[in-house]
């Protein structure tokens, strides 16, 4: 199934949610190369009190902002798929009195 065949409103919460996990991936990375900044040879010779690891806390910000933003997608998902399913099961049923 294509994403394209998606309903528009299932189609924006599918890419909210990889946009999400993007910028969580794109958070962990920075942290990772953050290092360098953080336990580097100029932070232990300046006594680790001079420089302020900026970029590890906005990696991190990051990572928690795409944490949120990708967990947002997938519930609208779910909630897309059980309205669907609930109207699919409806409209399954026969009522054989009629």
């Amino acid at each position: 199934m294509s994403v394209k065949e998606l309903p528009p409103h299932v189609r924006r919460n599918v890419y909210l949610s990889w946009a999400g996990m993007t910028i969580a991936a794109l958070g962990i990375l920075g942290f990772f190369l953050s290092f360098a900044s953080i336990a580097g040879p100029e932070q232990i010779a300046s006594d680790g009190q001079a420089v302020f690891p900026w970029f590890a806390y906005i990696s991190i910000f990051a990572w928690a902002v795409g944490l949120i933003v990708s967990w947002l997608g997938r519930r609208n998902i779910r909630s897309a798929v059980r309205k669907r399913k609930q109207e699919m099961q409806e409209a399954a049923c026969v009522d054989l009195n009629d």
